[in-house]
């Protein structure tokens, strides 16, 4: 079996079905975990340190949390039974993905939420804008560490490609195969950050437009 023998429509098919996973994955962590981390950064830029530490070492505690650990723990606590799967309507892999990043994703948005209300307060709306591919970086962050999922046999886009690989003769057609693999990846990774800088390039426009530039 050659490399040109595996890059079939139907490899492409399942490539894309297992792909879908992984975005779903970002879309749903994003959507449900930044007004967590929009309100965490709000409690981060606190004037009452009562209220500012204890967030910030919250936050600092996530970000100590490789993402692969925890879908290993998540894989070990959550089963098809668990009430928590009920918004997934079964779907054990979607949640453990999804759980497996939200650490990660709360910790970075609280982050940056509170650079973003930093540069408002010092009248800096257009780098407040950042936050707008910001947003962006988490979501390809998320699409790409989704594929430690692969590990825990999560039918994502990396578990397709592991499976093909295994499926050719020898190292050499291998190391092209993830090669290919990995254009396709950077291809579609750049392709998820036009939305978010087209966004931001419009946001911004306006704001020069206005005149509400900082000096």
């Amino acid at each position: 079996m050659t490399l040109f023998d595996v890059l079939t429509l139907d490899f492409l098919l399942a490539f894309l079905q297992g792909l879908t996973l992984n975005f779903s994955t970002a879309l749903i962590v994003l959507v449900t975990v930044l007004p967590i981390a929009f309100v965490l950064a709000m409690g981060m830029n606190s004037r009452h340190a009562l209220v500012s530490r204890p967030i910030e070492a919250f936050i600092k505690l996530l970000q100590a949390l490789p993402v692969f650990v925890v879908l290993f723990f998540m894989s070990g606590v959550l089963t098809d039974r668990s009430p928590l799967l009920v918004p997934f309507r079964g779907n054990l892999p979607l949640m453990l993905l999804v759980f497996g990043q939200t650490p990660y994703v709360m910790a970075y948005g609280a982050d940056q939420f509170s650079a973003m209300f930093g540069r408002l307060q010092r009248g800096d709306r257009r780098q407040a804008l950042l936050i707008i591919p910001s947003i962006g970086r988490a979501f390809q962050m998320v699409v790409s560490t989704s594929g430690f999922g692969a590990a825990l046999g999560v039918p994502e886009a990396m578990s397709v490609l592991i499976f093909t690989a295994e499926q050719l003769p020898d190292e050499a057609t291998q190391i092209m195969f993830y090669a290919v693999a990995s254009l396709m990846f950077l291809v579609i990774l750049r392709i998820c950050m036009i939305p978010f800088r087209v966004v931001h390039s419009v946001f911004d426009k306006r704001i020069v437009a206005s005149g509400k530039v900082a000096a």
